[in-house]
């Protein structure tokens, strides 16, 4: 019978929380109140031109432009030369460190422009327009708008990220480096899951590396929050979980997943679940 294996996606961009959604027509004497926040914000013009003013630096969006706003950084908007302006400003949260790569205005091409006029459509889909700086949703929002404007704005950080990196040899370097973690850390999780009813350990997976303990153990943390092991453990007491709901009692679950003896295991389990593997499987039946 053929094998099939979960394979876990780096999302490296990510939108967490959609804030605000704005389009706005502006007159000829424009002013957007100074602020500042601890969410992303990006503006596309639409039509005419803009100035952006963030930090005391002031630059000059013309329609076609887009403008990354980095989260802590006081901004506004200012009318040009008596100009009207057609807006479009969206503030979302992400974890993203990526994002830093934006660091001035980019001029969008024909395919990101078409995932702005998307996320503008999707957005009038979903909330009530015009939009205010509290969203509000539709009575019956059009199924998936919602996720819809989320994946746009990703698909269009990507699409702008890819530019950026390919313009500049540094940022290679240092995607190079997030990429090889990502890929080790998948390497691991994988070994790790085809051994869940096995015993491996750190060393075993140091010689399957080639790399040290220390190095993997750091690597492995900082892109998931745990250690190897934890996270081994855990792999473990999951599928135990799962061997107890099919009737399997405590001590065959212990032998089948390896643990030292079935006292160590009834322990290992109370502590991650907060019930003994007994217990546990009453609650189930």
């Amino acid at each position: 019978m053929k094998k099939y294996f979960n394979y876990q996606i780096n999302k490296i961009i990510s939108v967490k929380n959609l804030i605000t959604v704005e389009y706005l027509d502006t007159s000829s004497n424009f002013s957007y109140p100074e602020e500042v926040h601890d969410f992303y914000e990006f503006a596309y013009i639409d039509s005419g031109k803009i100035k952006c003013i963030m930090n005391g630096k002031e630059t000059v969006l013309n329609q076609g432009d887009f403008m990354l706003i980095p989260r802590q950084t006081r901004h506004y908007y200012s009318a040009v030369k008596a100009t009207p302006a057609a807006i479009f400003i969206v503030c979302f949260r992400s974890n993203s460190e990526i994002l830093a790569v934006f660091d001035k205005k980019i001029s969008l091409d024909k395919n990101s422009r078409v995932l702005v006029s998307d996320i503008l459509s999707e957005s009038k889909k979903a909330f009530s327009f015009p939009f205010e700086r509290r969203l509000k949703l539709l009575d019956t929002p059009t199924f998936g708008a919602q996720q819809l404007v989320e994946n746009n704005i990703e698909r269009l950080l990507i699409h702008l990220t890819r530019d950026i990196i390919n313009q500049s040899s540094d940022i290679k370097m240092v995607m190079n480096s997030v990429e090889f973690e990502s890929t080790l850390v998948n390497d691991i999780i994988i070994i790790l899951k085809k051994n869940v009813e096995a015993r491996i350990t750190l060393d075993d997976i140091c010689r399957h590396t080639f790399y040290s303990k220390t190095f993997l153990n750091n690597v492995f943390k900082k892109n998931t929050g745990t250690s190897i092991m934890k996270y081994y453990t855990e792999l473990k007491i999951q599928r135990a979980k799962e061997l107890l709901r099919e009737s399997a009692s405590p001590s065959s679950v212990s032998n089948q997943l390896k643990f030292e003896s079935p006292t160590y295991f009834t322990k290992v389990f109370k502590k991650h679940i907060g019930l003994t593997p007994s217990a546990y499987q009453k609650t189930i039946q």
